[in-house]
C-alpha cells in the first residue's frame, strides 16, 4: 500500500507539471493520477457523495466486474446538437492533449474518464422533464473510484491553468477525497418505504392507437419497424431513494448494465440488459437485441416460454432487422467480424430476450465513439429506416424519452471504453418519478400483446423502486 505522504507527493509534483505546461501552452491542462486504495463500497460512495456535490455518476459492467463511482466535475463536455458524437470526442482530444497523466497499469475503468450519456434523439423538441439531461454530456469526475479484477483505485482529476493556485487546489482535492472516506464509513438508515401513486402519461387506449398507426405504416411499406415508448409517472409521499434502487438491482438483476447520472436534484438510472458497444485494446463487441416473452414460474414453463420466443416469426423478424442494421455499420468499422450463428436466448429476472452477439477489431481510424454515433439508436430502440422512423416518432409518440434509449457510459483517454442502451430505465425528481417502457412494432404487431409487453418491461423498475413491495 502507498503511504498517504508518497501519494500526495506524487500528485503535487503533477500538478505543478501542469502548472508549468498551462503556463507554456497558454491552455487548459488535465493532470490525473491513480493510486491503488483500500476496498469499498461502491454504492456507500454514491450514497455519501450527495452531502458533497450534486453531480455524481455510477456504472456498473454486465460482466467484467468493472465498478465506478464519479464524484464532482473537474470538466464537463455538453452537446445539444449534431454533431454531438463528433463534438464530444473533439472536446475530450482536444482536452488529452499535452495532458499530465500518472501510471494505471493499463487497467480498464482506471485513469482520466468521462461518464455520461447522449439523448435518444437530439433533434426531438425538449421538454422541462429533461431540463438537466442535454443531448450529450460527459463528465470528467474530480474523483473517480474504480473496482476492477478485485482491485480498487482511486483517480483525482483536475483541469488546470496558468491562474491556477496550485497549492490551494492540491489541499481543496485532498480534503475532498479525504471527506469521502470519512463519510464512507458511517452508516446511513435506508429509507422507509412510501405510498405511491401511479398514473399513464398516455392512456393504454392511447398508446394502443399509436400502435396501431404504426402497423399501418409498416403495412404501407413507410418503414420496416418502429418502437413506440411509453412512460408513467409516480407521486410518492417522501423522495425515491436511488441507493435502494441501485442496491436492488445489484441483487435481483445479475446479468444487467447498471447506471445512476445525478444533476442537481435529478438522477437518471436503471439496470439495462442491452450492451450498445464495448471497445477495449482495439478489440469490439456488441449485440442485437430484440423480440421479449416473459419467464416462466417453473423451469418446464420457462423453458416452453424460450422455446417459443425462437419459434415465433415475429420475434424473429424483429430481430433479424436488427442484426441487419447493426452487420451493415459493423462491416464498415470493423475488420475480422464474427457473429453469432443463429440468436440464442438471454434470460432474465422477469423477461427473456433474442440475442445475437458480435465480435472484432476495430478498424484503424475508428475510436469508440464513431462506432456509438453509427449504431445508435439502433432498430432495438428507434426503428429501420432510422431517419424515417425517428421523424415518425417526432411525430406520432407524444412523448419527450430525453436519456430514456439514448446511450450510456464512459470513454477513456484512449477513446476506448463501453455504451450500454439506457433501457428499463427511470428518472428520479425527488418526489416523482418517470419510468419509460418500449415495445418493437412489425407488420405483424398487435396493439394489445405490445401494451402487455411494455407493462412487463416496466416490472423490474417498480419492483426497484418498491411499488410492488417487493425487496
Amino acid at each position: 500500500m502507498i503511504s498517504q505522504k508518497t501519494r500526495t507527493n506524487e500528485f503535487e509534483l503533477a500538478l505543478r507539471q501542469g502548472f508549468r505546461q498551462a503556463t507554456r501552452l497558454g491552455k487548459p491542462i488535465l493532470v490525473s493520477v491513480s493510486e491503488r486504495v483500500g476496498e469499498f463500497d461502491a454504492l456507500a460512495i454514491l450514497q455519501r457523495g450527495a452531502q458533497m456535490t450534486t453531480a455524481r455518476a455510477y456504472w456498473k459492467a454486465a460482466r467484467d466486474q468493472l465498478t465506478l463511482v464519479g464524484l464532482g466535475i473537474a470538466h464537463a463536455i455538453d452537446g445539444v446538437e449534431s454533431p454531438r458524437f463528433r463534438q464530444a470526442a473533439a472536446d475530450w482530444r482536444y482536452l488529452l492533449a499535452d495532458a499530465v497523466i500518472g501510471d494505471s497499469q493499463g487497467l480498464p475503468g482506471v485513469g482520466p474518464l468521462v461518464l455520461g450519456g447522449f439523448a435518444f434523439d437530439a433533434l426531438r423538441h425538449k421538454t422541462p422533464l429533461w431540463k438537466n439531461f442535454p443531448g450529450a454530456r460527459l463528465v470528467l469526475p474530480k474523483l473517480l473510484f474504480t473496482k476492477t479484477r478485485d482491485e480498487f483505485w482511486l483517480t483525482r482529476n483536475v483541469v488546470i491553468d496558468q491562474e491556477t493556485q496550485v497549492d490551494s487546489t492540491l489541499l481543496t482535492l485532498n480534503a475532498f477525497a479525504e471527506r469521502v472516506r470519512q463519510e464512507i464509513s458511517r452508516v446511513l438508515p435506508r429509507a422507509a418505504a412510501h405510498e405511491v401513486e401511479m398514473r399513464e402519461l398516455i392512456s393504454a387506449h392511447a398508446w394502443q392507437n399509436i400502435v396501431a398507426d404504426a402497423v399501418e405504416t409498416i403495412r404501407r411499406g413507410d418503414l420496416e419497424k418502429v418502437v413506440a415508448a411509453r412512460a408513467v409517472e409516480l407521486q410518492a409521499d417522501a423522495p425515491f431513494d436511488s441507493i435502494r434502487a441501485l442496491d436492488y438491482f445489484s441483487k435481483h438483476a445479475p446479468g444487467t448494465y447498471q447506471f445512476a447520472f445525478a444533476r442537481e436534484q435529478d438522477i437518471f438510472l436503471g439496470a439495462t440488459p442491452e450492451q450498445l458497444v464495448c471497445v477495449r485494446a482495439g478489440k469490439l463487441e456488441t449485440m442485437g437485441l430484440a423480440g421479449s416473452m416473459p419467464r416462466g414460474a417453473t423451469p418446464t414453463q420457462d423453458e416452453q416460454f424460450g422455446n417459443e420466443l425462437l419459434a415465433s416469426a415475429k420475434e424473429r423478424s424483429e430481430q433479424e432487422i436488427v442484426v441487419r442494421a447493426m452487420r451493415e455499420v459493423l462491416g464498415d468499422t470493423c475488420v475480422q467480424l464474427q457473429m453469432s450463428a443463429a440468436p440464442t436466448l438471454l434470460k432474465l429476472g422477469s423477461i427473456q430476450h433474442l440475442i445475437t452477439r458480435f465480435n472484432g477489431n476495430l478498424a484503424n481510424g475508428y475510436t469508440l465513439l464513431d462506432v456509438v454515433e453509427r449504431l445508435h439508436p439502433t432498430p432495438a430502440v428507434g426503428g429501420r429506416p432510422r431517419a424515417a422512423a425517428l421523424q415518425w416518432l417526432r411525430e406520432h409518440e407524444q412523448l419527450d424519452r430525453g436519456w430514456y434509449a439514448g446511450a450510456v457510459g464512459w470513454v477513456d483517454a484512449n477513446l476506448e471504453g463501453e455504451f450500454s442502451v439506457a433501457i428499463r430505465s427511470a428518472l428520479l425528481q425527488e418526489y416523482v418519478a418517470t419510468l419509460f417502457a418500449g415495445c418493437g412494432i412489425v407488420a405483424d404487431s398487435i396493439p394489445e400483446r405490445e401494451y402487455a409487453e411494455a407493462v412487463l418491461k416496466l416490472k423490474p423498475m417498480l419492483a426497484a423502486l418498491q411499488v410492488t413491495g417487493d425487496e
